[in-house]
């Protein structure tokens, strides 16, 4: 892992000062995050407080454009885009030095009841694996993070 950090996104903005805009237009590898994803659910992230963004690089975006899950962003399907945005970003912050080899089940702000009947929203399960951080979803798709997530987790 190159990064301390779960997300270089959500917590390299409260440490430097910026705002969570210009770090994601600073970083190329999240520049799909940006331009992809509709500005009403940009603006939900934009103005939400201790949180960590487990930011999808762009090659995570490439794989879910190219399966059947990219549906949703092919037809421009905001609910289902916000649910699965939602579905990475977790309520709280979390370092990666504080997640070891027993689980933790981090909750998210996935909280839509139509892709959710998790009471108080969907969770994660969060576990080191050597030297990273695996994310698993409840469908059991995984993501390890590095500096951005590198596959979407699906709902």
């Amino acid at each position: 892992m190159q990064s301390k950090l779960l997300s270089l996104v959500a917590l390299a903005a409260t440490v430097s000062g910026q705002s969570l805009t210009s770090v994601l237009g600073n970083n190329t590898e999240l520049s799909n995050l940006t331009s992809l994803v509709p500005p009403s659910i940009l603006s939900t992230l934009l103005t939400a407080q201790n949180i960590t963004i487990l930011a999808p690089s762009n090659a995570a975006f490439a794989k879910l454009i190219n399966s059947p899950a990219g549906a949703a962003l092919a037809a421009n399907d905001t609910a289902a885009i916000q649910a699965l945005l939602m579905y990475h970003v977790l309520n709280g912050t979390y370092y990666a030095s504080a997640i070891n080899s027993t689980p933790t089940f981090p909750p998210t702000m996935l909280s839509d009841t139509a892709y959710t009947n998790v009471t108080g929203g969907q969770r994660v399960e969060a576990i080191a694996q050597g030297n990273n951080v695996t994310f698993f979803s409840g469908l059991l798709q995984n993501s390890t993070v590095t500096q951005a997530v590198s596959r979407l987790i699906l709902l």
